[in-house]
């Protein structure tokens, strides 16, 4: 097989950009671009596909075994967390803060502070989520445990556990099964009894 501009990042260059925390087995490709890395943490086993950006404010969060697939963009001044298995599908938009649209303020970092209005709130992605591609996440979302979001989905507010949503706005779909779980742990043992 042959790959032409598919390389990630080695272990001494990640060590390099001094991350809040790295875990162990992580692979960022190099095209990914990486704002304020000190405010990072990964978890074991993340992996980050081409041309996504994590622009960090308050604090960006990989827990374990979370995958981002390529043209993510996480980002904005308040904190961001991914939980563990939790994966965002291509071209997936969080963000955890956002300008005022009503006209009554400017707009832009451009545009000196004292005349805007950013809205800032975490945004928190639970366990075993899935987010499908083209989905927008606004600031505030929380998407709970097992949660799953179809393609270009527009979150706004709270999604339920193990509940399949889509549309603009997302809205509730049908329950979505728990057997992940199960898995889980049995990934975990294997894992477990090789060290």
């Amino acid at each position: 097989m042959v790959n032409y501009n598919a390389e990630f990042l080695d272990r001494d260059e990640l060590e390099s950009f001094q991350f809040k925390d790295l875990g162990k087995d992580v692979l960022i490709h190099r095209s990914v671009v990486l704002v304020r890395c000190e405010a990072i943490s990964l978890g074991d086993h993340v992996r980050i596909d081409p041309f996504c950006v994590l622009s960090s404010g308050e604090a960006i969060t990989l827990e374990r075994n979370v995958h981002i697939a390529s043209h993510c963009t996480l980002s904005g001044s308040a904190a961001i967390r991914l939980g563990a298995f939790s994966g965002l599908s291509q071209g997936v938009r969080i963000f955890s803060a956002s300008d005022d649209y009503s006209g009554q303020s400017m707009t832009n970092p451009t545009v000196p502070q004292q005349f805007r209005n950013v809205k800032k709130a975490p945004v928190i992605v639970g366990r075993h989520a899935i987010i499908g591609s083209g989905c927008v996440i606004l600031p505030g979302s929380i998407i709970e445990e097992g949660a799953a979001v179809g393609a270009q989905a527009l979150v706004k507010g709270r999604l339920s556990s193990w509940t399949i949503y889509g549309g603009v706005p997302a809205r509730s779909l049908r329950r979505r099964s728990e057997a992940i779980l199960e898995f889980e742990a049995r990934y975990l043992a294997q894992l477990q009894s090789k060290t």
